[in-house]
Protein backbone atom coordinates (compact mmCIF):
# COMPACT_ATOMS: atom_id res chain seq x y z
CA UNK A 1 0.00 0.00 0.00
CA UNK A 2 1.21 3.48 -0.82
CA UNK A 3 1.23 5.53 2.35
CA UNK A 4 1.91 8.97 0.83
CA UNK A 5 -1.81 9.95 0.63
CA UNK A 6 -2.21 9.06 4.31
CA UNK A 7 0.89 11.06 5.21
CA UNK A 8 -0.48 14.05 3.32
CA UNK A 9 -3.67 13.90 5.45
CA UNK A 10 -1.53 13.52 8.57
CA UNK A 11 0.50 16.60 7.62
CA UNK A 12 -2.68 18.62 6.95
CA UNK A 13 -4.07 17.64 10.36
CA UNK A 14 -0.81 18.51 12.14
CA UNK A 15 -0.59 21.84 10.27
CA UNK A 16 -4.18 22.67 11.21
CA UNK A 17 -3.49 21.80 14.82
CA UNK A 18 -0.31 23.90 14.89
CA UNK A 19 -2.11 26.89 13.36
CA UNK A 20 -5.00 26.56 15.78
CA UNK A 21 -2.53 26.48 18.66
CA UNK A 22 -1.61 30.06 17.73
CA UNK A 23 -4.85 30.92 19.50
CA UNK A 24 -2.91 30.45 22.73
CA UNK A 25 -1.83 34.05 22.22
CA UNK A 26 -5.45 35.12 22.72
CA UNK A 27 -6.92 35.49 26.18
CA UNK A 28 -10.53 34.97 25.06
CA UNK A 29 -12.23 31.87 26.46
CA UNK A 30 -14.49 31.63 23.40
CA UNK A 31 -11.49 31.62 21.04
CA UNK A 32 -9.85 28.98 23.20
CA UNK A 33 -12.96 26.78 23.17
CA UNK A 34 -13.35 27.04 19.38
CA UNK A 35 -9.63 26.30 18.98
CA UNK A 36 -9.97 23.20 21.16
CA UNK A 37 -12.91 21.95 19.07
CA UNK A 38 -10.95 22.46 15.83
CA UNK A 39 -7.94 20.79 17.43
CA UNK A 40 -10.13 17.82 18.36
CA UNK A 41 -11.27 17.56 14.73
CA UNK A 42 -7.62 17.58 13.61
CA UNK A 43 -6.86 14.73 16.02
CA UNK A 44 -9.90 12.91 14.70
CA UNK A 45 -8.32 13.13 11.24
CA UNK A 46 -5.04 11.78 12.65
CA UNK A 47 -7.00 8.90 14.17
CA UNK A 48 -8.53 8.17 10.76
CA UNK A 49 -5.05 8.16 9.19
CA UNK A 50 -3.82 5.73 11.82
CA UNK A 51 -6.84 3.52 11.18
CA UNK A 52 -5.91 3.44 7.48
CA UNK A 53 -2.27 2.64 8.31
CA UNK A 54 -3.01 0.11 11.07
CA UNK A 55 -2.52 -2.87 8.76
CA UNK A 56 0.94 -1.64 7.70
CA UNK A 57 2.76 -2.34 10.96
CA UNK A 58 2.25 -3.45 14.55
CA UNK A 59 3.23 0.01 15.77
CA UNK A 60 0.56 1.70 13.67
CA UNK A 61 -2.00 -0.80 14.92
CA UNK A 62 -1.06 0.16 18.51
CA UNK A 63 -1.15 3.88 17.71
CA UNK A 64 -4.73 3.77 16.45
CA UNK A 65 -6.50 2.74 19.71
CA UNK A 66 -4.30 5.07 21.76
CA UNK A 67 -5.17 8.01 19.50
CA UNK A 68 -8.85 7.05 19.47
CA UNK A 69 -8.82 6.94 23.27
CA UNK A 70 -7.23 10.39 23.36
CA UNK A 71 -9.89 11.83 21.04
CA UNK A 72 -12.71 10.33 23.13
CA UNK A 73 -11.25 11.55 26.44
CA UNK A 74 -10.52 15.05 25.19
CA UNK A 75 -13.98 15.17 23.59
CA UNK A 76 -15.55 14.23 26.92
CA UNK A 77 -13.40 16.88 28.54
CA UNK A 78 -14.71 19.50 26.15
CA UNK A 79 -18.29 18.47 26.85
CA UNK A 80 -17.62 18.70 30.59
CA UNK A 81 -16.36 22.29 30.23
CA UNK A 82 -19.97 23.39 29.75
CA UNK A 83 -20.88 22.00 33.20
CA UNK A 84 -17.79 22.98 35.22
CA UNK A 85 -19.04 26.42 36.28
CA UNK A 86 -19.57 25.81 39.99
CA UNK A 87 -18.56 22.29 40.92
CA UNK A 88 -14.97 21.73 42.12
CA UNK A 89 -15.46 17.97 41.87
CA UNK A 90 -16.44 18.25 38.22
CA UNK A 91 -13.45 20.53 37.63
CA UNK A 92 -11.16 17.85 39.09
CA UNK A 93 -12.81 15.22 36.92
CA UNK A 94 -12.29 17.44 33.87
CA UNK A 95 -8.62 17.84 34.76
CA UNK A 96 -8.20 14.07 35.07
CA UNK A 97 -9.97 13.51 31.73
CA UNK A 98 -7.73 15.98 29.93
CA UNK A 99 -4.61 14.57 31.58
CA UNK A 100 -5.56 11.01 30.62
CA UNK A 101 -6.30 12.21 27.07
CA UNK A 102 -2.91 13.87 26.88
CA UNK A 103 -1.15 10.72 28.06
CA UNK A 104 -3.06 8.59 25.53
CA UNK A 105 -2.14 11.10 22.82
CA UNK A 106 1.54 10.89 23.73
CA UNK A 107 1.41 7.09 23.61
CA UNK A 108 -0.30 7.23 20.21
CA UNK A 109 2.28 9.68 18.88
CA UNK A 110 5.07 7.51 20.18
CA UNK A 111 3.78 4.47 18.31
CA UNK A 112 3.01 6.52 15.20
CA UNK A 113 6.44 8.13 14.89
CA UNK A 114 8.27 4.91 15.75
CA UNK A 115 6.13 3.15 13.14
CA UNK A 116 7.16 5.75 10.57
CA UNK A 117 10.77 5.35 11.64
CA UNK A 118 10.77 1.56 11.22
CA UNK A 119 9.72 2.06 7.59
CA UNK A 120 12.76 4.22 6.77
CA UNK A 121 15.19 1.32 6.45
CA UNK A 122 12.78 -1.44 5.49
CA UNK A 123 11.30 0.59 2.61
CA UNK A 124 14.54 2.32 1.63
CA UNK A 125 13.44 5.92 2.09
CA UNK A 126 16.06 8.60 1.50
CA UNK A 127 15.56 9.92 5.02
CA UNK A 128 17.87 9.53 8.03
CA UNK A 129 16.83 6.84 10.48
CA UNK A 130 15.50 8.06 13.83
CA UNK A 131 15.11 11.68 12.66
CA UNK A 132 11.31 11.40 12.45
CA UNK A 133 11.30 10.65 16.19
CA UNK A 134 12.07 14.33 16.77
CA UNK A 135 8.45 14.96 15.86
CA UNK A 136 7.74 13.65 19.37
CA UNK A 137 10.85 14.97 21.14
CA UNK A 138 10.72 18.61 19.98
CA UNK A 139 7.21 19.45 21.25
CA UNK A 140 7.93 17.70 24.56
CA UNK A 141 11.18 19.60 25.08
CA UNK A 142 9.43 22.80 24.04
CA UNK A 143 6.61 22.19 26.51
CA UNK A 144 9.02 21.66 29.42
CA UNK A 145 11.20 24.64 28.47
CA UNK A 146 8.18 26.91 27.95
CA UNK A 147 6.69 25.81 31.29
CA UNK A 148 9.96 26.79 32.96
CA UNK A 149 9.90 30.18 31.21
CA UNK A 150 6.26 30.76 32.14
CA UNK A 151 6.90 29.87 35.78
CA UNK A 152 9.79 32.35 35.70
CA UNK A 153 7.37 35.08 34.65
CA UNK A 154 8.33 35.18 30.98
CA UNK A 155 4.95 34.22 29.58
CA UNK A 156 5.19 35.51 26.01
CA UNK A 157 8.66 33.97 25.33
CA UNK A 158 7.38 30.70 26.82
CA UNK A 159 4.33 30.63 24.58
CA UNK A 160 6.40 31.57 21.53
CA UNK A 161 8.94 28.81 22.27
CA UNK A 162 6.20 26.22 22.64
CA UNK A 163 4.57 27.31 19.38
CA UNK A 164 7.92 27.21 17.55
CA UNK A 165 8.57 23.68 18.79
CA UNK A 166 5.15 22.59 17.53
CA UNK A 167 6.19 23.51 13.98
CA UNK A 168 9.23 21.17 14.06
CA UNK A 169 7.06 18.08 13.33
CA UNK A 170 5.64 19.84 10.28
CA UNK A 171 9.07 20.38 8.79
CA UNK A 172 10.29 16.87 9.56
CA UNK A 173 7.10 15.22 8.34
CA UNK A 174 7.28 17.26 5.12
CA UNK A 175 10.83 15.97 4.50
CA UNK A 176 9.73 12.43 5.32
CA UNK A 177 6.78 12.75 2.93
CA UNK A 178 9.11 13.83 0.12
CA UNK A 179 11.28 10.75 0.69
CA UNK A 180 8.21 8.48 0.76
CA UNK A 181 6.81 10.02 -2.42
CA UNK A 182 10.13 9.64 -4.20
CA UNK A 183 10.32 5.94 -3.23
CA UNK A 184 6.70 5.24 -4.11
CA UNK A 185 7.00 7.01 -7.49
CA UNK A 186 10.24 5.16 -8.35
CA UNK A 187 9.99 1.74 -6.63
CA UNK A 188 12.63 0.06 -8.79
CA UNK A 189 15.52 2.33 -7.75
CA UNK A 190 16.30 0.63 -4.43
Amino acid sequence: MKIYPCLRLLWIALAGSALVNLSALSSSITVSLVANIINLLCYGLITYVLYRLSDQSALFSRAFPACLTAVVLVGLGLVCTFFVSGSPMLFNFLSLLLMAGSIASLIGQYYMYWGLDERVISCGYAFPARRIRWCLYAPLIGAFASAFLMLSGMILPGVMLQLACQFVPLVLLWQYMRAVREREDNPLTF
